[in-house]
């Protein structure tokens, strides 16, 4: 009985060559601004767990003054809640603008901006909202107002607790960059602190990223020499406590020309990215690094845009739960037009999951200065400004997109922490090194001794009208209950949510000694369609499929392919099943019959929504 899988050479025609795109549009994209009187401008995005997410913006006139701040609440599927957008400042007097916005898993928001109403030029305010959305009060960020407080940004931990950082005419030097904590309730932790060390010249336009923990790191663009060169991006991590973790350090390790626009996005795990960009002496691109929680560089800087004609700028950055992330930017001439909105994304380990997407599809004049933010399941939400869209002036606009990679676990973590959940019959299932395979270190385990199914669950897949799962899989000796006359157990099922209904399944049968596998697609009328079996050995193998809805109620275009050991065995063509799409998958031993005894192996779960993924 192999526990270790065996290299296996593919033939040339069952690998397919990377997507060009691996981001998907999901829908059309939508206008943010229901008023479109004037400009709205200046927007901000953010999500909670669930990917409900919110959008806040800056509006000339519609607050009866001159700018003011407006938002717009989304459940996780794009749909608004509510009619229209509701303003967020209370006082309207003068100019209200700059916003940025921040939420904690639950839904619960902090919304910041600079106004003209602490006296003096300019200062920093802010308003909590609840889960519900209900609103406090309008609260005063900075309590240094003289001359300008301004460019503010928020970001929150789990707990809700927040920091805001602005950037401050009054370092001694020019604009210097400041900072203040806040608890989950809105009371501020101590003083505003100045995060600078280097005074020189300005440091300007921060960006705040906070981790799940309450650790956080600020970020800015110098217009000294700090760098060694004419202007660099540089950052300061803090404790939960706001104790700083050591000085000021540099960003980019490129230093000729100018590095600036910063922005900054925490990962699950503590760690950062950073992302600016850079003025080579030729054109501007995008450039990002990543650190790890103890501010540690993971890898040199890298280009993000790949097309490189004309400038690109103003980059923003969400990582999701995994820490797979996205980069999104306007790009001049490649729309076609004037400035386009393209994005990128990437995996865990900084690995590109493609080309760039264009992410707007409306393309005459420009669009510009996106705002981008991650949701569950490889989704991620982009707003923009767009000039002339909405029938006026600048109005605002947003498109949800899914990249091509939905979930992934190698078992390396030793536990089940990835899985949205599990059934583990009292300790049946759980990782073992004895389960590894393909060279890892980690696998799992599920041991049946009684009819119960042992499984883990991904419920990220999220009405997936293309779903490919792929697996690595040890028979180890199974028996599925052939002395009771049982011969079949199910290994992978993927489902329908509401109602719950099984889509396709991965069945093992054993027949005496001889194991095989069949790959199964339900059909609209609940029947199902089959591959039929294909013997296997007992050990080790890996399983892909491919599953794709029709297009729509008797179209009769749907498919399901199986391929075993990187050998496509079959695929059933012509399928009627436009009616569902999936929604969770589990991975285990399911349908377990009552003389079934054995314990079996798998390993290095992967799930996508385009491409082959292949051992």
């Amino acid at each position: 009985m192999s526990r270790r899988l065996l290299c296996v050479v593919f033939s040339l025609g069952t690998v397919l060559a990377p997507s060009a795109w691996a981001q998907i549009p999901i829908g059309p994209e939508f206008q943010v601004n229901t008023y479109t009187t004037g400009s709205q401008y200046q927007q901000s995005i953010a999500t909670d767990a669930a990917g409900n997410f919110v959008v806040v913006w800056a509006s000339i006139g519609q607050d009866g003054s001159q700018g003011g701040i407006f938002a717009r609440k989304y459940l996780a599927a794009g749909t608004p809640i509510g009619s229209s957008e509701f303003r967020v400042n209370a006082y309207t007097t003068g100019s209200q603008d700059a916003p940025s916005v921040a939420s904690d898993p639950s839904g619960r928001l902090v919304m910041v901006w600079q106004s003209v109403q602490d006296g003096s030029s300019s200062g920093v305010f802010g308003r909590r909202f609840d889960a519900s959305g209900a609103a406090g009060p309008e609260f005063q960020v900075n309590t240094y107002t003289t001359s300008y407080q301004m460019f503010p940004s928020v970001a929150m931990d789990a707990g809700g607790n927040f920091v805001v950082a602005w950037q401050s005419y009054r370092d001694g030097g020019g604009f210097g960059v400041f900072a203040q904590r806040y608890n989950a309730a809105g009371a501020p932790q101590g003083s505003e602190f100045q995060v600078n060390t280097y005074t020189t010249s300005d440091q300007y336009r921060p960006a705040v990223a906070m981790g799940a923990d309450g650790n956080f790191v600020v970020v800015w663009a110098t217009l000294s020499a700090q760098d060694g060169a004419s202007g660099g991006v540089f950052g300061r991590r803090y404790d939960a406590a706001g104790v700083a973790q050591g000085g000021e350090f540099l960003v980019n390790s490129y230093v000729t020309g100018s590095q600036y626009e910063a922005a900054a996005a925490a990962g699950p795990d503590g760690s950062f990215l950073v992302v600016w960009t850079t003025l080579d002496g030729i054109s501007q691109g995008v450039s990002g690094r990543r650190f790890n929680a103890s501010g540690v560089p993971l890898a040199a800087e890298f280009k993000v845009n790949a097309y490189t004609p004309g400038p690109q700028r103003r980059a923003a950055a969400s990582i999701d739960a995994a820490g797979n992330f996205v980069v999104a930017w306007r790009s001049l001439g490649q729309d076609g037009s004037n400035n386009g909105v393209f994005a990128r994304a990437f995996d865990s380990a900084g690995v590109p999951q493609g080309g760039e997407l264009q992410v707007n599809s409306f393309t005459p004049n420009s669009q510009a200065f996106p705002s981008v933010a991650a949701q569950p399941g490889g989704r991620f939400v982009v707003a923009w400004r767009s000039d002339g869209q909405d029938g006026s002036s600048y109005g605002e606009f947003g498109r949800r997109v899914a990249t091509d990679l939905i979930f992934r676990d190698g078992f390396e973590s030793g536990d089940l922490s990835k899985w949205s959940s599990a059934a583990t019959d009292g300790g049946d299932l759980s990782t073992s090194v004895v389960a590894a395979m393909k060279s890892t270190s980690h696998g799992l385990q599920g041991v049946v001794d009684d009819t119960a199914s042992v499984y883990v669950q991904d419920d990220l897949p999220d009405d997936e009208s293309r779903y490919r799962a792929r697996f690595y899989f040890d028979t180890n000796g199974f028996d599925p209950g052939e002395s009771g006359g049982a011969h079949r157990t199910r290994v992978f099922l993927a489902f329908e949510e509401a109602p719950t209904r099984r889509l396709a399944a991965i069945v093992l049968k054993r027949l005496g000694s001889v194991y095989s596998i069949e790959g199964r697609a339900r059909l609209d009328d609940d029947s199902q369609a089959d591959t039929g079996f294909f013997d296997i050995a007992d050990g080790a193998h890996f399983v892909e499929i491919d599953w794709k809805a029709s297009s729509g109620p008797d179209a009769n275009d749907g498919t399901f392919q199986l391929s075993i050991d990187g050998v496509v065995v079959s695929t059933l063509l012509n399928l009627d099943n436009s009616r569902s799409a999936v929604d969770f998958v589990r991975l285990g031993a399911l349908s377990v019959k009552p003389t079934a005894t054995g314990t079996l192996f798998w390993d290095e779960f992967e799930s996508r929504r385009i491409n082959a993924i292949g051992p």
